[in-house]
């Protein structure tokens, strides 16, 4: 039998605390969680980080598996990388607050995404202005910003890998400017230096997708952004009352002075900016889904860019938000009207730096289908037939009290050695027991 799994580097589960209702066998979209016993929480395939098992577990038995706030900064130099989806909880509060209240929690720098956002929506529109004269990739692009969607693609529908649009994603961008320009002081001194990813989801830190790995060279740690709101949030308001000393206002870079990055955050929000006009916005795990197995069927070739997000409502709707998403995506719409849209980065400036290759990512397709493909041995046709086979002995209802999210996937595990038969109730035989 396989061992088991209690984390990912996604999500953590707590076996001791599952009920056993097998909420998450029915949403995890790789099929990837199994349940035995009752209360005994498995991992068995490929986990993308998309949170479904967090946010439909009412027993909190699956948590996120990011760090905690307690030691920032206490024995090393701290800084957080921030998404602008953390200033959508705040909303009476202007960035440069939230920013001076993580300072006041113990981080030593506070790295805004905005203009790394800027700088990915004019790279990306480059490529594609680019691509229809080169056809160097197929059409319909797909946005690389979410990573679960990418693994989703890698798992699921690799032959879209070559879809994904080659450039680097904000928080890339963010992360090689931090080790290129801020740590290497820090490393002349001797000091450690950790970087605090502040997410609305679990699966938003620098990942392979990204090809970086010289960034594993120094630390990164995750942190839902319900863990810091509770702090923050008194942080804030004190911030607010009593207003911002002048020697605390210093910031590595301007918060937003513009409202493109606050709307990233809402579904829509990137493509809003890229003035691509042939390009849809998809949110929602089922729904992107739904429009992937579309594309591989070769639907929407007109169709230049697809903004696919698993969250509902964008990263506003992510299971690590602290507020409710409608009240969020109204936070947004507020800092809209205060900043209005327009762009700090000269484009000028942005194609000097893609012609240098400053956007290329370190791996193409081909390495992420390596790096992501299919773990698990193929199956032979003698164990496919015996799949078909079980079937037919188990009924095909599909109720979960196996331990598998369906009948075929249950089918499966028995033949690849990693449940038993006797583990379905609804046998010929066991229900003729029960009468």
């Amino acid at each position: 039998m396989t061992p088991d799994y209690q984390t990912t580097p996604y999500v953590r589960f707590h076996p001791e605390r599952c009920n056993g209702c097998a909420a998450c066998l029915k949403v995890c979209p790789t099929r990837a969680i199994r349940i035995r016993n009752r209360t005994s929480i498995r991992l068995v395939d490929l986990c993308i980080g998309c949170g479904a098992c967090i946010r439909t577990c009412a027993a909190g038995a699956v948590t996120a598996a990011g760090g905690a706030p307690e030691a920032v900064g206490r024995d090393h130099v701290a800084i957080a990388l921030v998404s602008p989806v953390l200033y959508a909880q705040f909303p009476n509060a202007m960035p440069k607050d939230v920013l001076l209240g993580l300072r006041q929690m113990g981080f030593h720098h506070t790295i805004d995404m905005s203009i790394f956002l800027e700088m990915f929506q004019l790279a990306a529109a480059e490529f594609i202005r680019r691509n229809r004269e080169s056809r160097e990739a197929p059409w319909p692009l797909i946005s690389p910003v979410c990573p679960a969607v990418v693994r989703l693609i890698a798992f699921q529908f690799p032959s879209l890998l070559p879809n994904v649009l080659p450039v680097l994603r904000p928080v890339a961008l963010m992360a090689r400017e931090v080790r290129e320009r801020l740590i290497p002081q820090y490393e002349a001194q001797g000091r450690k230096v950790i970087k605090y990813y502040i997410n609305p989801c679990p699966t938003m830190a620098v990942s392979p997708i990204d090809g970086m790995a010289a960034t594993r060279k120094h630390p990164a740690i995750p942190i839902g952004i319900n863990e810091i709101y509770p702090e923050l949030k008194q942080r804030v308001e004190t911030i607010l009352h009593e207003g911002t000393p002048f020697s605390e206002t210093l910031l590595e870079f301007e918060t937003c002075a513009t409202g493109n990055a606050a709307l990233v955050a809402m579904s829509g929000g990137e493509i809003a900016s890229m003035k691509v006009e042939k390009s849809m916005a998809v949110p929602g795990l089922k729904e992107a889904i739904e429009y992937l197995q579309k594309i591989e069927m070769g639907l929407f070739q007109d169709v230049e860019y697809f903004e696919f997000r698993t969250c509902r409502e964008g990263c506003l709707g992510g299971v690590l938000n602290a507020v409710d998403k409608y009240l969020a995506k109204s936070n947004v719409q507020r800092m809209l009207h205060i900043y209005g849209l327009g762009r700090r980065v000269p484009r000028n400036t942005i194609l000097r730096l893609y012609d240098k290759g400053r956007f290329q990512p370190d791996q193409n397709a081909m390495e992420l289908t390596r790096h992501f493909g299919d773990r698990k041995p193929a199956l032979s046709l003698e164990q496919m037939q015996r799949i078909e086979s079980i079937l037919e002995q188990v009924a095909g209802w599909g109720c979960g009290a196996c331990g598998a999210p369906d009948c075929r996937t249950f089918a499966e595990d028995v033949v690849r050695g990693q449940a038993d038969l006797d583990d379905c109730r609804w046998q010929p035989e066991k229900r003729e027991e029960g009468k």
